[in-house]
């Protein structure tokens, strides 16, 4: 007796070939094995999916992930956008063109909702352990990301490292007003340092990425370097310039002969001569915020190194850029943040700095 040929699943079978275990030939109606046998056949109808039935997710933690994405950026689109800037035309790109970029750029999304997660913890009505801890995922994720591209600039990333750059900034000021950052004097003051250096991570994708970035979309965000006074200012002046004056003549004073000592006094004054820029009269109210935040880009290196070594003089400058932020507390991710920095200055530094850190006590009304 031959022996049967071996049996080779086929797919689409009619379902009588299927239970018989024999090749079909899938000829329709009807196939030639169940035609030459006489025997009904008959093909299995695919299975109709059920109108808005949804795909089902992997696992359960993907499908949260994925709720909490939509949740998020309906917030964002919403609400954070809104307080992204007091500019206008900057709130605008917040809306329609940085989301744009997320979309291609997934670090500067994970920013995004990060971001928006932090801003949520205003609202009261949410778990904040929850989102605290989504902020700080997707913080971690896209801050990973961005470092390592960091290295690589290009036309295609320039404008979501850029974008990045700044959410960046929001992020971590709201950690620290929000009290989820080091609640220690000297940790403290070691943030705002890894924050200025956040700015420089800016400046370095706007010069590498200049051209691109001026013909772009985003070109609204470039400002301007702040204009540096050569002589003290004749126009009238708020107090803390002349409370800065003094502070500059101090310090002036500090020089001797050595070249660190010159290297540090002139990182010193290139600081405060930024300050002075400041507290003019003539920075309109609706680039007030952005002015101030970004000022630190143009900070000296040197001068951000004195700060990440505690030293006084340094930080009774940043005294003086405290009162700047405590300015414009009612920006939802500084709040406290200026009289916090002015309070940590204070407690760091020596006696001999005491009569110059009186006036931004009493700016913050401590």
């Amino acid at each position: 007796m031959p022996k049967r040929r071996a049996y080779h699943k086929v797919r689409g079978a009619c379902l009588t070939c299927k239970e018989r275990k024999v090749r079909c030939g899938l000829e329709r109606p009807t196939c030639k094995n169940c035609s030459r046998l006489s025997r009904p056949c008959a093909y299995a109808t695919p299975a109709s999916r059920q109108e808005g039935a949804q795909l089902p997710l992997k696992c359960d933690s993907c499908r949260s992930r994925l709720i909490n994405e939509v949740q998020l950026m309906h917030h964002y689109t919403a609400y954070t956008y809104l307080a992204m800037s007091n500019n206008p035309v900057l709130i605008s790109l917040w809306k329609e063109v940085v989301p744009k970029h997320a979309f291609q750029h997934r670090f500067l999304l994970q920013g995004l909702l990060a971001v928006t997660a932090q801003h949520k913890l205003r609202d009261k009505s949410d778990d904040p352990t929850d989102l605290i801890d989504i902020a700080n995922i997707y913080q971690q994720e896209a801050l990973s990301t961005y470092i390592s591209q960091l290295n690589y600039i290009t036309e295609e990333n320039c404008h979501a490292l850029f974008a990045f750059s700044q959410v960046i900034v929001g992020m971590s000021y709201s950690r620290m007003s929000s009290g989820l950052g080091e609640v220690r004097i000297s940790s403290f003051i070691t943030n705002i340092v890894e924050i200025f250096e956040l700015l420089k991570g800016a400046l370095v994708v706007a010069k590498e990425g200049i051209t691109w970035l001026r013909a772009g979309d985003l070109e609204p965000m470039l400002g301007p370097r702040p204009e540096v006074p050569l002589v003290r200012p004749s126009a009238p002046q708020r107090s803390c310039v002349g409370e800065l004056s003094k502070l500059s003549d101090y310090i002036s004073g500090l020089m001797d002969s050595s070249v660190e000592s010159k290297a540090r006094v002139e990182s010193l004054l290139s600081t405060i001569q930024l300050l002075y820029t400041l507290f003019y009269d003539d920075c309109e109210p609706a680039d007030r915020m952005n002015k101030i935040v970004g000022l630190p880009i143009y900070f000296d290196s040197k001068y951000i190194d004195l700060l990440r070594n505690f030293d006084h003089a340094a930080l009774a400058i940043l005294s003086y850029y405290g009162i700047a932020l405590h300015q414009i507390r009612h920006i939802w991710y500084l709040d406290a943040v200026g009289a916090r920095v002015v309070e940590a200055a204070a407690t760091l530094v020596g006696p001999g700095w005491f009569p110059f850190l009186r006036w931004p006590q009493m700016e913050i009304g401590s």
